[in-house]
C-alpha cells in the first residue's frame, strides 16, 4: 500500500489526555517520502514563499482502531480541525487544547501548524519578503494550499474543517476563500483577532513596531519588550502561563527578524476582509482586558462586517485569555474552558 503522509512523521508522542497521541510532519519529508511529487512542494513554496511547512498531528487511539490503522485515519474522520498561531507563535502556544477536543469529540484529526514564517515554518528568503506576503490574506492562503496538498480540503469527501485563530491568524479567519471550499461544512473561531481597520491608534503603533522591530536585529523579545514597546508586547504574553511566555521567547530568537517585522506591520495594513451576509459557522472570542485588539473598536468593526450578537463573546482576560499564568488564573481558567467548549461546538455544527 502506498504511504500517506500521516505515515511520514516523527516518533508518535503519547499526550497528557487519555488515549491521546501526536506526531509532527513537513512538506519536504512528505516530498522526500515520495508521498507528494517534488513538484508540487516546488508549487507550494513559488505560491507562499514558504521554505518549509510544519505541522503536528493529535488522534485518539480508539479513533485510529476503528479506522483500520493510522494512514486510514485521515480519510475516515468525520472532522478536522486546525489550530492557527498568533504573532511570534507556533503550535506549543495552544499547550493542551488541541489534546483536550479530542478528549471532548470522538472521530477527529487534529492539526496543528507552525504558520507563515514563523519558527519551522519559514520563509526561503525573509530578506526579500515584503509585508504583502506577511498579512492575515496571505497566512490564510498558505493554510489552505497546505491543506488541498495533504488532501484536507478538495478531493472528493468534503470533510467538515474546523479552523481556531488565534490574533494574527484570527484575523486571517475572514480571509477564507469561501467560494473556492464552499463544497466543505467550514467552521472558524477566531480567538482575540487582530483586525485593527477601525482603530487608528492602534494600526499606527503596529507598523511603527513592525519598523522598530526590523531596526533592533539584536534585541531579544525581552529587551525589546523592555525598550521599545512595554505596553504592546507585554501585552501580547503578560496573562500567559510561563510555558507560552517561553515559547515567544524561542521563537523570536529563531525566526527571521524581517518576518516578525513585516508580520507586525502587515497586521497595521490590513485591508477590510470583504463583507459577508451569512458568516456561517463563525464565532468570535474576545478578552474584556486585550490591550492588543481593542474590545470596543473590534466589535464595531465586527458589526460594520456583519457579524451578529449571536456569533461574538467576550470573556473575562487579556490577549491569551485561553492560556491560564500564575496571576491570570482567576479570569482565564473559566475563559479556557469556554473557549474550548465553542470549539467543540463548532465540531459538532459542522457535522451535522
Amino acid at each position: 500500500m502506498k504511504k500517506k503522509w500521516i505515515d511520514i512523521s516523527s516518533p508518535v508522542r503519547s499526550e497528557a489526555e487519555n488515549s491521546v497521541y501526536s506526531a509532527s510532519y513537513t512538506l519536504r519529508n512528505l516530498a522526500e517520502g515520495g508521498v507528494i511529487p517534488e513538484q508540487q512542494l516546488k508549487r507550494f513554496q513559488k505560491k507562499t514563499f514558504l521554505d518549509d511547512f510544519y505541522w503536528r498531528a493529535y488522534w485518539r487511539r480508539g479513533d485510529l482502531i476503528t479506522a483500520g490503522g493510522r494512514a486510514q485515519l485521515p480519510q475516515r474522520v468525520d472532522a478536522v480541525v486546525v489550530f492557527m498561531h498568533g504573532w511570534d507563535g507556533n503550535g506549543e502556544i495552544w499547550e493542551n487544547l488541541p489534546a483536550r477536543v479530542l478528549g471532548n469529540e470522538k472521530n477527529l484529526l487534529v492539526l496543528v501548524p507552525d504558520v507563515n514564517g514563523f519558527y519551522r515554518s519559514p520563509f526561503r528568503h525573509p530578506d526579500k519578503i515584503s509585508f504583502q506576503q506577511c498579512n492575515p490574506s496571505s497566512d490564510m492562503k498558505a493554510i489552505e494550499l497546505w491543506l488541498e496538498l495533504i488532501g484536507v480540503l478538495g478531493g472528493r469527501r468534503y470533510t467538515p474543517v474546523v479552523f481556531a485563530g488565534h490574533s494574527m491568524s484570527g484575523a486571517a479567519l475572514f480571509y477564507f476563500n469561501e467560494k473556492r471550499w464552499r463544497q466543505h461544512p467550514i467552521g472558524r473561531v477566531a480567538l482575540a483577532p487582530a483586525l485593527l481597520m477601525n482603530d487608528g491608534l492602534r494600526k499606527s503603533f503596529y507598523r511603527a513596531l513592525g519598523i522598530g522591530i526590523y531596526a533592533s536585529q539584536k534585541l531579544s523579545l525581552e529587551q525589546l519588550s523592555n525598550s521599545l514597546s512595554p505596553k504592546v508586547i507585554n501585552q501580547l504574553i503578560s496573562g500567559a502561563s510561563k510555558s507560552v511566555q517561553a515559547t515567544h521567547e524561542k521563537v523570536f530568537k529563531a525566526t527571521a527578524k524581517e518576518t516578525l517585522a513585516n508580520t507586525f506591520y502587515a497586521m497595521g495594513g490590513a485591508k477590510l476582509p470583504v463583507q459577508n451576509k451569512k458568516w456561517q459557522n463563525f464565532k468570535v472570542l474576545l478578552g474584556h482586558e486585550d490591550r492588543l485588539v481593542g474590545l470596543t473598536s473590534m466589535l464595531d468593526l465586527l458589526v460594520e462586517l456583519g457579524i451578529g450578537s449571536r456569533q461574538m463573546r467576550v470573556v473575562l482576560g487579556d490577549h491569551y485569555f485561553f492560556s491560564v499564568g500564575h496571576h491570570s488564573r482567576s479570569l482565564h481558567q473559566e475563559s479556557r474552558e469556554i473557549a474550548l467548549e465553542e470549539i467543540c461546538d463548532m465540531v459538532q455544527a459542522c457535522r451535522r
